[in-house]
This record gives structure tokens, sequence and C-alpha cells, in this order.
């Protein structure tokens, strides 16, 4: 009886553990995933079931590679690249604003041809 009650009290212990694990530090905030769905759908054509997969499925390879804070840091660096005049030199040439660029458009341009051609794939087969 007394081992049956460490064995219970042992995979309680386990079990608090398992859940009590922070969120992986790639874990984007849903308002983040909804945004970048929405901007992708919309320069996808527009709203349609494949864009919101296909845009969901970017958002999820991009996560699964980088940090929310590098995301967010790169994502920066796009959206301000066209800044003009002297602030915006910085977001256009500087070597952190290139390297974090060119990592994030690599990898949503990966993801965009894995998650896109699967669905052009789906299509033709329809």
């Amino acid at each position: 009886m007394m081992k049956a009650v460490k064995t219970v009290s042992s995979l309680f212990v386990l079990a608090l553990l398992a859940l009590s694990q922070p969120a992986s530090a790639n874990d984007f905030p849903t308002l983040e995933r909804v945004k970048f769905v929405q901007e992708c759908m919309a320069l996808k054509g527009g709203p349609s079931y494949v864009n919101m997969y296909g845009c969901s499925c970017v958002i999820d390879k991009i996560s699964e590679q980088l940090a929310f804070d590098d995301y967010v840091h790169a994502d920066a660096f796009l959206r301000l690249r066209n800044m003009r005049g002297e602030r915006g030199g910085y977001f256009r040439s500087s070597k952190d604003s290139r390297t974090a660029r060119g990592e994030l458009l690599a990898i949503r341009e990966e993801a965009d041809q894995q998650c896109f051609s699967a669905q052009q794939i789906t299509r033709i087969q329809q």
C-alpha cells in the first residue's frame, strides 16, 4: 500500500512539473500570428481557405526557426528599411539590419515554398 502511494505521489509530482514548464522561447503570441496571417493573405490575393492555411503554415515554420524577439527585430528592419533620410539609413544599410533581414527573408521564402507548393499540388489533384 505504501509503495502505491509513493508511486502515485511521484506521478503527481511529475505531472505538475510537466505542466509548469514555461512556454517555448519561440512561441509567438496569438495576436502576432493573426496579424501575420492577415497581412500574408492580403499579399496573396485576399482571404481564402488556401491562403489562410498557407499563411498560417508559414508563420508556424518561421516560429520553429526564430525566437519571437529575433523575429520582431528582423521584422522591424524589413518594415522600416524604406524609411527616408538619415533615420532610415540604419534600417537599410547596417550590418545588423542586413543580417536580420536576410535571415528572416530566407526562412520566409523557404516556408513559402513548402507551405504554398503543397497547396498547388492539392489543387492540381482535385
